[in-house]
């Protein structure tokens, strides 16, 4: 990173000069009765918003923003219809990155629990691969998944979905929209007042 003491002061051109990708990695859910924001109306016609009533639906999600020098950024997503990822989940999806990106992978990531557990730690030990840093303490500011998270949010905003299903094909919709576009993941680290530094050629 281009701050010394940004992810534990792990620098960003050590990843670069060994070709390996910067994932940053973070969770959310979205629920049937989705955000409310502001939003246009008719001059003395509020608009009205008409909930579903179903209060305990919730879509899990999770995401990775992905640099490597030379490459456009990419984004890597899952979804979950119902509960939250545990320690069990991240082994597999940390597999599963390795296998999309194809090289070593250095994960960024939070403190929630199931990062930083025990079984989650013995995982990453055995693989030569992958290399994990937490992000300081109370710094979501930090992580551009955020970013993502909310723009994401925002496209669903004021909206009451009737199923899970629903909510699950507005949110994939919404999603592959950012997949596909690869400077918006380039804005959400801008926004972050992060860098991928490359290494510094020798003279």
């Amino acid at each position: 990173m281009a701050h010394g003491d940004v992810a534990g002061g792990f620098p960003s051109a050590q990843v670069t000069a060994s070709g390996g990708w910067v994932c940053f990695e973070d969770e959310a859910g979205a629920w049937l009765n989705g955000p409310v924001r502001r939003t246009w109306g008719k001059v003395g016609q509020t608009p009205v918003l008409r909930l579903s009533g179903k209060r305990n639906g919730r879509l899990s999600m999770v995401a990775w923003i992905c640099f490597r020098k030379g490459e456009a950024p990419r984004m890597i997503y899952a979804l979950k219809p119902s509960g939250g990822y545990t320690k069990k989940d991240f082994p597999r999806f940390l597999a599963l990155l390795h296998r999309r990106l194809d090289g070593p992978v250095t994960i960024i990531w939070d403190n929630y629990s199931s990062h930083i557990s025990k079984h989650v730690k013995q995982y990453a030990q055995r693989q030569d691969w992958l290399t994990i840093v937490q992000l300081p303490s109370y710094a979501p500011e930090l992580n551009p998944v955020e970013l993502l998270w909310a723009h994401a949010k925002e496209k669903i905003a004021n909206r009451a979905f009737r199923s899970i299903d629903e909510l699950h094909r507005s949110v994939h919709s919404t999603l592959r929209y950012i997949q596909r576009h690869p400077e918006l993941l380039t804005a959400f680290l801008a926004g972050t007042g992060l860098e991928i530094t490359p290494p510094t050629s020798s003279p």
